[in-house]
């Protein structure tokens, strides 16, 4: 009987810097088809298989395997470990993820925007505003954040989109109302992310780096901004899953939150401050960003 089944967990006796390794298929005559976290995919062959330990439990614990990506066969761009990728930005960025070009580069304007977020988005200001009837101050807030925006944070695009949107509302105490909903609460939850959804969608801007951007800046020890083309480009090389869809969705969301923990875990050497820094490292690996 082969015990040797798809979706064994194993370590490698002799490259113990490969990390945890998962069979993805059953072993046959052809080797062994595995993945390793901090390798990718590679095939042995069947006599390798007295080198290989079975782990269970704790000893076979893996973010990147719970989440794996495995793109189709010519679908995909080398795989960039975490370890390539810490290299690639000390290239980029000397001094790291707290170096003067990288702080110049992306950090300050996003703590710019950090400390204008926390001004317009006060929660007793708000509250205030929601209680006195002014939904259309609080509208009139919601879209401060998108035309001070900077470094196509989000695009122009975007931008338009909501500001003719916003002119053309008749919705405002529901939309201020899922603002407020969706952007105070300490933790994010689906029915307020839903709620919120539905409200951009209406302003015909239902786009990820709007819906995320606020709670990023409001909340960025905990919340994630979805730059769609950078975030994909960088989970591919990265192999791990975010279940992408271009239409708001709690399911890309939630993944995408658990790519940003998995990035601060793996480069918590790089003491990051936040999840600016996990997002600015992000952009790193991604190849169109900064090709290798």
């Amino acid at each position: 009987m082969n015990t040797w089944i798809k979706g064994t967990r194993v370590r490698h006796n002799t490259k113990p810097k490969w990390g945890v390794g998962q069979l993805l298929e059953d072993a046959n005559s052809a080797g062994l088809r595995i993945f390793f976290e901090s390798k990718g995919e590679m095939t042995l062959q069947s006599e390798a298989i007295s080198k290989l330990t079975r782990v269970t439990g704790t000893d076979a614990h893996s973010v990147l395997l719970d989440n794996l990506y495995l793109p189709g066969p010519g679908k995909s761009r080398p795989m960039m470990t975490m370890e390539q990728a810490k290299l690639k930005l000390q290239e980029l960025f000397p001094g790291g993820l707290h170096g003067e070009k990288m702080k110049h580069h992306e950090r300050d304007y996003k703590d710019a925007l950090c400390a204008m977020a926390a001004d317009w988005y006060d929660a007793a200001t708000l509250q205030q505003l929601m209680q006195a009837g002014q939904c259309a101050e609080v509208v009139e807030r919601a879209h401060r954040l998108v035309k001070h925006s900077t470094n196509n944070f989000p695009s122009q695009f975007e931008k338009m989109a909501f500001g003719n949107g916003i002119k053309a509302h008749t919705r405002q105490r529901e939309f201020a109302e899922a603002f407020c909903a969706w952007v105070l609460p300490e933790e994010a939850t689906q029915p307020a992310f839903e709620a919120f959804s539905k409200e951009l969608d209406h302003l015909g801007c239902a786009k990820w780096p709007i819906l995320t951007a606020y709670r990023f800046l409001l909340h960025p020890q905990t919340d994630v901004l979805i730059k769609p083309e950078n975030l994909r480009n960088a989970a591919e090389v990265a192999r791990f899953e975010i279940n992408y869809r271009s239409e708001l969705n709690w399911l890309t969301y939630y993944s995408v939150t658990r790519f940003y923990k998995y990035v601060r875990e793996k480069i918590a050497d790089l003491d990051p401050k936040d999840n600016i820094d996990a997002q600015n490292f992000i952009w790193c690996i991604d190849p169109d960003q900064y090709p290798a």
